[in-house]
């Protein structure tokens, strides 16, 4: 499964960069968010979201783009 580049849209419209795992389906299996060059991990949806400075409301639900 290779990690690919992208982007993470949250619902309140705010765009991060991304990295997804990719199974060979298509289906995504994980990925990493980038926030003033850190990585910030999904574990708790709101925990994750309060990384952002956001509600879990505003974040979720996200769509994302594979770029390559």
């Amino acid at each position: 499964m290779p990690w690919k580049k992208g982007k993470v849209r949250f619902d309140d419209g705010t765009v991060y960069p991304a990295e997804l795992l990719v199974k060979d389906n298509g289906e995504v299996w994980n990925m990493k968010v980038y926030k003033d060059g850190g990585v910030i991990e999904e574990i708790d949806a709101q925990e994750f979201a309060s990384k952002f400075g956001k509600s879990a409301e505003e974040v979720y639900p996200f769509r994302y783009e594979i770029e390559d």
